[in-house]
């Protein structure tokens, strides 16, 4: 394959080429709207979404792949007034990795749009990020077997993507070649004033392979760029490395962004040993090293079934930033594989915290609405709420004061064989003379399901730090295979399940003595679909 200039281009063909037709639209906003009606992609989407939507082990208000599986969310952007998310798409008729596409005003309602990039050079689209800038956005991905891409797009729903005439732009080389430092893999990009910086997330190996368990700890390889072509080896993005991680952790999926009032960064990735992380903490300019301060875990046991996986951020125009993972089911006989979680907005508070909650945008699915002040629980005695739903917002304040914990069972049945519980824990221990109290949530999904499909996960289980006169405010989303749970705005917990239609009570049970909850809303939620 030839540049435009007649060079060859590093001998790299298009024996790769996707099987799905590539469909190629108009560059005008209301002529792609036109366009789009007679698209055969979102023809056969709209097929499968609407033989799917309805089954119990569908999300109704999560987002989930119009053909079966979904993976790593990526390129999150705001573009010409809309969201944007991709995603790695297995389409079945190719079911190699192509970016995926979809639309939304609002990160709640999302609208399927066709793949947007497909591979031809490299045998799969993999992982990347994207970059808006005035009158395009850039696309920023691994490409399986060749190295990282670069894919560019202008049009009003960024439909047409035209890679770059060199790509692969950092060509993938085993560590041990030539003697370079790094490997190759999903890559994060950003502008500052002297041109373009990208991480390649990876696990360090010097001359040593992954698998020989040598030197394998996570590291993100940092290049420089001027024209998103020629790329420089710059080093490592965090020489003292990442603490409270160690061997066997790679760093895929890295994001890098900007956060807060106070200069600081956020820097989020995907181990496939430990799962998602967060560090919060200081980016110098001049040395281009990051140096971690604060560490947040968000996967509390082992990396597979039902747990938050890739993140993929976006900034929210505010100093904040917009968060999405992706998740894997726990049912490996599902027709559909995999589901997004609910939009996350992150912001940090004047003491550099970083607070996670839904966005607010998500309260417009909000119908039904049940409401109870002062609510008094007797210790060990199961109160059932004259309420109940598989899709589900609940919101509650309460001080434990001197209960042990409280248990809040949802997605229940009426036998108790089906429940899945979140408990809150308060536990003391003495600090000198002081008593100390400490706060924990826990996801536990063990009486879930009585389908044998139904994969066994153990209960997660997360402390909720700096609790202010043992006051918790618990945000629960349940949606038919999914509960996330919000603490405090500090910390977030995820798991899948698998109840039967039938289950769907809610009850209530305090453990030691009697608790009061302050405030429970309890709303339905309609459906995206």
């Amino acid at each position: 394959m030839y540049r435009k200039d007649g060079v060859m281009r590093k001998g790299y063909e298009k024996k790769y080429e996707s099987r799905i037709p590539k469909e190629n639209y108009p560059d005008t906003g209301a002529e792609q709207l036109e366009a789009l009606k007679s698209s055969k992609q979102l023809e056969e989407f709209h097929k499968y979404r609407e033989a799917m939507k309805d089954l119990p082990c569908m999300p109704s208000y999560h987002f989930w792949a119009p053909d079966g599986k979904i993976n790593d969310p990526n390129g999150l952007c705001f573009w010409k007034g809309r969201y944007h998310l991709f995603y790695q798409a297995y389409p079945p008729a190719d079911p190699r990795q192509h970016w995926g596409h979809a639309v939304s005003d609002d990160m709640i309602h999302w609208k399927d749009l066709p793949l947007a990039i497909y591979p031809d050079i490299e045998y799969a689209v993999f992982s990347g990020s994207s970059l808006v800038e005035e009158d395009r956005v850039i696309a920023m991905y691994h490409g399986f077997g060749i190295g990282n891409m670069i894919a560019t797009s202008s049009d009003p729903l960024l439909l047409n993507w035209e890679k770059n005439e060199n790509c692969p732009v950092i060509p993938h080389i085993e560590a041990s070649v030539e003697g370079k430092p790094y490997r190759i893999f999903d890559p994060f990009l950003w502008k500052e004033e002297n041109g373009y910086y990208a991480l390649s997330g990876s696990y360090y190996g010097g001359e040593n392979d992954r698998h020989t368990g040598h030197n394998n700890v996570p590291v993100e390889h940092l290049f420089f760029s001027q024209d998103l072509s020629e790329w420089t080896y710059i080093g490592e993005l965090s020489p003292i490395g990442f603490p409270q991680e160690g061997w066997g952790n790679d760093g895929a999926c890295p994001y890098f962004w900007p956060i807060g009032n106070h200069g600081k960064y956020l820097f989020f990735h995907f181990s496939h040993q430990t799962g998602s992380h967060c560090f919060l903490g200081s980016y110098d300019k001049v040395t281009h090293h990051f140096t971690p301060e604060k560490h947040i875990h968000f996967c509390h046991g082992p990396v597979g079934c039902s747990s938050y996986q890739a993140p993929c951020l976006t900034p929210d125009g505010s100093g904040g930033l917009y968060l999405i993972y992706n998740t894997t089911d726990a049912d490996m006989t599902l027709k559909r594989q995999g589901a997004m979680t609910v939009m996350h907005h992150v912001t940090t508070d004047e003491q550099d915290n970083i607070c996670i909650q839904p966005v607010k945008q998500i309260e417009s699915l909000h119908t039904e609405h049940y409401t109870a002040q002062s609510l008094k629980l007797d210790a060990f005695k199961q109160t059932k709420l004259d309420f109940s739903g598989r899709e589900l917002d609940i919101h509650m304040k309460l001080h434990l004061s001197d209960a042990r914990g409280l248990t809040l069972k949802v997605l229940a049945s009426d036998n108790s064989c089906e429940h899945t519980d979140i408990n809150l824990y308060r536990s003391r221990r003495k600090r000198g003379e002081e008593v100390v109290s400490m706060f924990s949530a826990v996801i536990d999904t063990t009486y879930s399901s009585v389908s044998p499909d139904a994969e066994g996960r153990q209960p997660e289980v997360v402390q909720v730090p700096d609790v202010s006169d043992d006051m918790l405010d618990v945000r629960i989303l349940v949606d038919r295979c999914m509960v996330e749970v919000f603490v405090n705005g500090r910390i977030t917990i995820m798991q899948m399940m698998y109840p039967s239609e039938s289950s769907t009570g809610i009850f209530l049970e305090a453990l030691g003595h009697d608790v009061m909850i302050d405030e429970l809303d309890i709303w339905k939620m309609s459906s995206i679909y």
